[in-house]
């Protein structure tokens, strides 16, 4: 068994309590593996006593105009929480894990509100989930998929990944659908990015360059895209730029839109997960199922991209959001929570994560 390349860099004496030793810190790691929204990694950890974790929302980290109601952030802290439940197992520990100590927060999360409290504790009786081998392995793939339908036996693979009583599956290998899915897709990624504020946000965590993304270590650029290392560099330095990106109508929206729409078209298959309900719990219990999807799909050779930007809150996207209802064939009653592709494609660089230590309150010293 080996550890993810990020472990973190705390070392003992350098706060306190023993970082090696602590079992938090063998972990986390593999919770910061989780995905969310353009790699923001929206979480915030306490530790208190000798066992216990405390998850907060990094509110400095939302996308308040890209995901206005926080609600794909929530469904980070899913996955988060469900790597790092499976990390506890690998490490012989259970996770006893409260969502929501200080009071159901409803549809809302008022400022400050705890996510959850995970207390570890020893147990010889856990099993190992092999899922966990797949988490350093598990990465958004924004590749053009190879021209490979995704057989029926193999998507069927992925409702063994989990539960799915409380957040249904669904999905789809027709043709036609696909076709139509991919078109209102591409169509709510340019109603994204026609708006200033939720372009700006965007900008913000789009790394131009392999040298802004190994400084920042969180984001999203090229690399994730497929694009080789060359490419790269002619295209974030004389194609693209932050300054130009920022303007109406820029090359950077314009690309964006048409990778997305070739992106969109060459699924293999669409899959998502939907609820009766868009409370928070209903928002947790999806990121955990999401995350076992995907490294579930990862066991299985899948490439997975979350195409979820038609599922946001904004009025502007209101319309292509009930024509997608409309072709999943989905109650407007209920919230489709999870949007994404599935199929074939090579594998492309990770994104980068932050250090335990950032995500730490208050800040190790």
């Amino acid at each position: 068994m080996t550890d993810p390349v990020i472990l973190p860099s705390i070392k003992p004496g350098e706060v306190p309590f023993s970082a090696i030793a602590d079992i938090r810190c063998r972990v986390l790691p593999y919770a910061l593996l989780a995905p969310s929204l353009h790699n923001a990694q929206p979480w915030r950890v306490e530790f208190r006593g000798r066992n216990r974790i405390l998850l907060f929302v990094d509110r400095a980290r939302l996308l308040t105009h890209c995901d206005p109601n926080a609600r794909q952030a929530m469904i980070s802290h899913g996955a988060f929480l469900e790597n790092l439940e499976l990390a506890a197992k690998a490490f012989g520990h259970r996770a006893d894990i409260e969502l929501f100590p200080g009071g159901w927060p409803g549809t809302n999360l008022p400022p400050d509100s705890m996510v959850a409290a995970v207390d570890l504790e020893p147990d010889s009786r856990v099993i190992r989930d092999p899922l966990f081998d797949q988490i350093p392995v598990r990465h958004t793939n924004r590749r053009v998929f190879k021209k490979k339908k995704v057989p029926v036996p193999v998507a069927g693979d992925l409702t063994a990944a989990y539960d799915f009583t409380y957040v249904p599956l669904g999905y789809t290998g027709d043709p036609d659908l696909i076709a139509s899915i991919a078109d209102l897709v591409t169509s709510a990624r340019e109603r994204e990015l026609a708006d200033r504020e939720r372009l700006r946000e965007t900008l913000n965590y789009f790394r131009f360059t392999d040298r802004e993304a190994r400084a920042s270590r969180d984001g999203f650029g090229l690399a994730q895209s497929g694009y080789g290392i060359l490419l790269r560099f002619l295209v974030g330095t004389l194609i693209l730029s932050r300054k130009r990106g920022e303007m109406p109508d820029s090359s950077f929206s314009r690309m964006t839109v048409k990778n997305t729409a070739n992106e969109a078209r060459s699924a293999g298959g669409y899959a998502w997960l939907s609820t009766k309900e868009n409370y928070r719990l209903d928002q947790i219990r999806t990121g955990r199922a999401f995350q076992r999807i995907h490294l579930r799909s990862t066991a299985l050779g899948l490439a997975l991209q979350p195409m979820s930007q038609i599922l946001e809150g904004y009025p502007e996207i209101a319309d292509l959001r009930r024509d997608l209802f409309e072709c999943l064939g989905m109650p407007e009653t209920h919230t489709v929570q999870m949007l994404f592709r599935v199929g074939y494609a090579s594998p492309v660089p990770a994104c980068g994560r932050r250090d335990l230590r950032e995500i730490l309150s208050p800040p190790a010293q």
